[in-house]
């Protein structure tokens, strides 16, 4: 009898398990106290970016000049739209590098979802290249050659976007994740270049604070594992950009306004605990 009864207990007490086993392995995305790690923007697939700066140094008889553009792109693996074109910051002989559009780098996110369905968090951005070197050499008529040195550009981005979430439950396999909130971005440049024996120093900086509306489809085919893809739209204020020149030891730096704003299609991946 005893035997039977410790059988008995040994068979409930594995059924339990395993339904507890069960029951945590089928966790709903969005359960209350989840911590969801996400790899946002890794697609920008559709992208359209609207650049508004003003050149800091326009000529003597010019009050002011402000340059606009639009540009668009389409990427199934790759994609994004650039952002500036430094007007001041190139070096002669050598052309102007694109800044990188820190709208479409990816970045990676972190939420917790405080109660059912409520997500906080945001995304954290870095970004940078390791630099490298080129040159130029220019023959004139009389058989001079002048050689022209430089760095490669170097760009870093930071940049932190805390955001607020709810996620809306379709059926078991798609959910929609309303997401929003806002961002501040700081872009640097810096590039040297020597001709001669005399080496000058070029150094960009932007700043760009935004709104950001970030609302995502949810793909979950695999308990705690999902795809993510939406619109995104990043809406600027304020915001600027500042070049600085050193030449031999002497230092001098300009401002003005700058914005960027983008808007376009990403996708991701997510995972929950």
């Amino acid at each position: 009898m005893i035997r039977r009864l410790a059988a008995v207990a040994a068979g409930v007490g594995v059924m339990l398990g395993g339904s507890l086993a069960h029951a945590q392995s089928k966790s709903t995305f969005g359960d209350q106290g989840e911590f969801i790690f996400s790899a946002d923007r890794l697609l920008p697939v559709l992208g359209w970016s609207h650049v508004t700066l003003t050149e800091v140094n326009p000529p003597m008889n010019i009050n002011k000049i402000v340059e606009t553009t639009n540009s668009s792109s389409l990427g199934f693996f790759w994609g994004g739209t650039p952002a500036f074109t430094d007007p001041a910051h190139g070096v002669v002989g050598f052309p102007n590098v694109p800044v990188p559009n820190f709208y479409t780098t990816p970045r990676l996110g972190f939420d917790y979802t405080i109660l059912p369905n409520i997500t906080v968090g945001g995304d954290l951005i870095l970004f940078f290249t390791l630099g490298g070197s080129a040159s130029s050499e220019q023959y004139n008529n009389a058989g001079g050659t002048v050689t022209t040195t430089a760095s490669a550009p170097t760009s870093t981005i930071f940049g932190i976007a805390p955001r607020g979430g709810y996620i809306l439950h379709l059926n078991q396999l798609l959910a929609i994740w309303l997401r929003g909130g806002f961002s501040f971005y700081t872009l640097t440049e810096k590039q040297s270049a020597t001709v001669g024996t005399t080496t000058t120093t070029y150094s960009a900086s932007y700043h760009q604070p935004a709104i950001d509306l970030d609302p995502q489809l949810v793909i979950t085919p695999l308990p705690h594992f999902g795809f993510t893809a939406g619109l995104t739209g990043d809406l600027p204020f304020a915001g600027g950009h500042s070049y600085t020149t050193n030449t031999g030891g002497t230092t001098s730096t300009v401002s003005a306004a700058s914005s960027l704003t983008f808007l376009g299609v990403t996708a991701g991946v997510l995972g929950w605990f």
